[in-house]
């Protein structure tokens, strides 16, 4: 029996977190002044707040995500429109309940990278929504973005963060 996995797609997917990692760290710094120089246009974290559900599904309405919608309100996603939306959202009725909870409009793209379904990697998919969110808007293609990251069965874990460029 061989495996399927190739060394290159392991280093590939390395390169690619270790580059999403150094430019958030890059966006967090205060004053931005190394952020500016890196970036024409750096994406910074304007609200980030992370909520956990109770373990025992039994005990929980598995068709709303009160984590999610507390993460949402307590990180500001609301006080502003959104352009895009990055959800970790492995399972397509996740992205319905993800949505809903954060209270994005039909008018929101949501996963213009294709999202988790097309690519979720184990441990970095959520910080990899983020990174999307963060490209989209240092190329000019958003002013203002929500990511999502959840772990745990059944949304139990959610991470929502708001990016912003400047002006």
């Amino acid at each position: 029996m061989t495996s399927q996995r190739r060394h290159s797609d392991v280093v590939e997917l390395i390169r690619f977190v270790e580059d999403l990692r150094h430019r958030l760290l890059v966006a967090a710094e205060p004053g931005g002044d190394q952020a500016r120089e890196l970036a024409e246009r750096p994406a910074w974290i304007r609200g980030i707040d992370h909520r956990v559900e109770a373990h025992a599904l039994g005990v929980r309405d598995l068709a709303d995500s009160v984590s999610t919608r507390l993460a949402a309100e307590r990180s500001g996603v609301g006080e502003r429109p959104v352009d895009i939306a990055e959800l970790h959202a492995p399972f397509t009725h996740q992205e319905v309940l993800v949505r809903r909870a954060l209270g994005l409009g039909e008018d929101v793209t949501v996963n213009p990278s294709g999202g988790p379904l097309a690519a979720n990697p184990l441990i970095a998919a959520g910080l990899i929504r983020i990174g999307e969110a963060a490209s989209r808007i240092s190329r000019g293609e958003a002013s203002r973005a929500v990511a999502h990251a959840t772990s745990g069965p059944c949304l139990q874990q959610n991470l929502v963060c708001v990016l912003e460029g400047e002006g």
